[in-house]
């Protein structure tokens, strides 16, 4: 059974699309009659470490940020010298092990320990040169040893590790100076016996009971030249092990490989469109138009697209504002201004951190829209419109119907960017030709820091941060619940941690772009957060948001999802789990009563029964706060002690 569908390829290809990886040291493939085997091979240990370093450092960037500092080092073969690999009579000896490379977490420690590695390479010059065939079961079984060690290693850490404890997956790459392929391994060594004498008996034994051992056909990675064909069959799984073993230490990254890959549809789109630009431009002749008049006895006609000029579609480009960057706004009955103080925001490269030139002492969230354009529809960019103008709607609802709350986002300022110099449009609605002329913003407070960038830099939450996030969410859920409005998109991106000015930290829910307010809106789809009934119905039951928070808490509290590439394995994933209870097992290892809460969720998921919010503020407020739910304790070691005796009596 192979690791990875051949679907889950072409969508990964999709993904990285324009991504360039760049392996400096060429992949020896002749064995010249001046170079000894010896110094071939250190060669080939060289160039695997340097593919290796640059397939992490290439998909870091694309998935998660281009501005963070990589977080790891790529480590190979120690018999190798500078004496050893030209030629030493004695290197053959000194050598020892295996030839191999590892990408390693970076830990701040001198050495690098098997808890920290993420992904394990082996070095098999004897590996077959014929792609198309399994690797042979001498290779295998050697991957699966090292594959043992990495997941052994990991549970029986006792520092923190690199890679999370509960991963019970390990890829291990084979590969030789022309071909590779991926050995994936998969387990929960929990249930390996250790405490024998024939500790290799119980490990065989484990793997042909317990394991899951997936292998990749060889494929070729390597042209004649040494180079790797990054985007071939072969080169594309060496890439998808490594992402996934990236993700085990790091998690979700902030761009989905779904994500990436929808762009190749609208990528396509105005690769057609620019083709007939230049078609009409050259020859005078505008193809689309011949098309149709050739078919126009069709009973069902197509509407062909307008012939856009290349002004247009260079104007598309989403707006990107330097830091220092002063933006005047207007509506209808004012103007203001904002100065932009931080371009990168965690790679969010529409939402800016700003401050209004009246009030420089508050930080604030400058959301930039799209620019309106002449296209139709399909061509704006979706996301960014429900990021500005649909959420600018819902915030106003809130405000209308009178629903204010600490840990919902508070609209500051909408209205279009007001650009400078002169303006010629013809009406307050219009556009003139400036690049900026109707780019519509959106100002909010306060500003904090995603969830999912907290995780990726702390780790997993704490019981005490996972109980003020849990508590925090159901409030602003109950706040908008009360005026109709359900979230319908809560993920880690969505959830903010903010200080506030006494220094106690508390979390806004954020990302009302695709809030539900009556039945004709979308929720949106998350295959990883979205509840049961949205997957499966397209809508929102009533206990729906709080489907997703139980998946928000168990993923930030350390639980492990797989990739999922359809909406139907997302379903079954999310019906084993809670028949197992993994998800309730999870939380409970954080607090006894988020694994009651997620029991209760379960219980309501898909009925038509609302989420009694006062029951589970009660019990919530009493294990962070004491008995009296108004007062907040000011011990905190207290609450620390309640939180640990609460959790340690659940069982779990």
């Amino acid at each position: 059974m192979p690791p990875f569908e051949s679907e889950e390829l072409r969508q990964f290809d999709f993904a990285l699309e324009g991504v360039k990886f760049q392996q400096l040291l060429r992949m020896p493939t002749v064995f010249s009659s001046s170079s000894s085997a010896l110094s071939i091979e250190a060669e080939m240990c060289l160039a695997t470490e340097d593919f290796l370093h640059a397939s992490a450092q290439g998909l870091w960037e694309t998935f998660w940020s281009s501005d963070e500092p990589f977080p790891y080092f790529v480590t190979g073969s120690h018999g190798f010298g500078s004496k050893n690999a030209y030629g030493d009579k004695n290197a053959s000896k000194k050598a020892k092990g295996p030839h191999c490379a590892a990408l390693v977490g970076k830990n701040g420690g001198a050495y690098a320990l098997w808890e920290h590695i993420l992904e394990f390479v082996l070095l098999k010059p004897e590996l077959s040169l014929e792609t198309g065939k399994l690797p042979d079961t001498g290779a295998v079984g050697q991957a699966v040893f090292y594959a043992l060690h990495m997941l052994l290693s990991r549970k029986m850490a006792r520092s923190k590790s690199a890679v999370h404890k509960h991963s019970n997956t390990a890829y291990i790459l084979l590969v030789n100076s022309h071909s590779g392929c991926v050995v994936k391994v998969e387990g929960d060594v929990t249930e390996l016996d250790i405490n024998t004498t024939k500790v290799y008996d119980s490990a065989v034994a484990w793997v042909q009971e317990r394991a899951q051992i997936m292998v990749s056909t060889v494929e070729q990675v390597w042209n004649r030249l040494g180079n790797a064909n990054w985007g071939d069959v072969g080169a594309l799984q060496l890439l998808l092990a490594t992402l996934y073993s990236m993700e085990q230490c790091k998690g979700s990254p902030k761009k989905s490989i779904s994500d990436l890959a929808s762009y190749h549809n609208f990528r396509l789109q105005r690769r057609r469109v620019e083709r007939r630009i230049l078609e009409v431009h050259e020859n005078g002749i505008d193809a689309s138009a011949h098309y149709q008049s050739k078919n126009h006895s069709r009973e069902i006609e197509e509407i062909e697209e307008e012939i856009i000029d290349s002004d247009t579609v260079k104007g598309f480009e989403r707006m990107k504002l330097d830091q220092g960057t002063i933006l005047w706004l207007e509506d209808s009955h004012w103007q203001r201004g904002f100065k932009i103080l931080d371009n990168s925001n965690e790679g969010r490269n529409s939402v800016y951190k700003g401050t209004a030139l009246d009030d420089a002492s508050k930080l604030l969230n400058v959301y930039v829209g799209a620019h309106p354009s002449q296209l139709e529809p399909s061509w704006e960019d979706m996301s960014t419109w429900y990021q500005v103008q649909r959420q600018t709607r819902i915030l106003n609802v809130m405000k209308q119907r009178g629903i204010s709350s600490k840990y919902l986002p508070q609209l500051v300022a909408s209205g279009r960017i007001l650009h400078p110099g002169s303006c010629s449009k013809q009406s307050p609605g219009g556009r003139c030709d400036h690049p900026w002329c109707g780019t519509p913003i959106l100002v909010t407070s306060p500003v904090g820091e995603p969830m999912d960038v907290i995780v990726q830099k702390q780790g997993v939450l704490t019981s005490e941060e996972a109980l003020k996030c849990c508590h925090d969410c159901l409030s602003a859920l109950r706040s908008a619940g009360s005026a109709g409005i359900q979230h319908g998109d809560i993920t880690p991106e969505h959830v903010l941690r903010v200080v506030g000015g006494d220094g106690e930290s508390y979390h806004v829910l954020i990302g009302w772009g695709r809030a539900v307010l009556e039945d004709r809106d979308s929720p949106g789809i998350s295959l990883r957060f979205s509840s049961t009934y949205a997957l499966q119905e397209g809508k929102l039951c009533p206990s729906s948001d709080s489907e997703s928070l139980v998946y928000l808490l168990y993923v930030l509290c350390g639980g492990s999802t797989p990739q999922f590439d359809s909406i139907e394995s997302a379903l079954q994933w999310r019906e084993r789990s809670w028949a197992r209870r993994a998800i309730q097992q999870q939380l409970g290892e954080i607090s006894a009563v988020l694994k009651a809460f997620a029991d209760y969720v379960d219980s309501l998921c898909g009925t038509p029964y609302p989420v009694d919010y006062d029951i589970w503020f009660r019990r919530l407020n009493r294990v962070l706060y004491g008995e009296d739910s108004g007062k907040r304790m000011q011990n905190p070691s207290l609450v620390s002690r309640r939180i640990s005796d609460i959790a340690e009596s659940s069982g779990t």
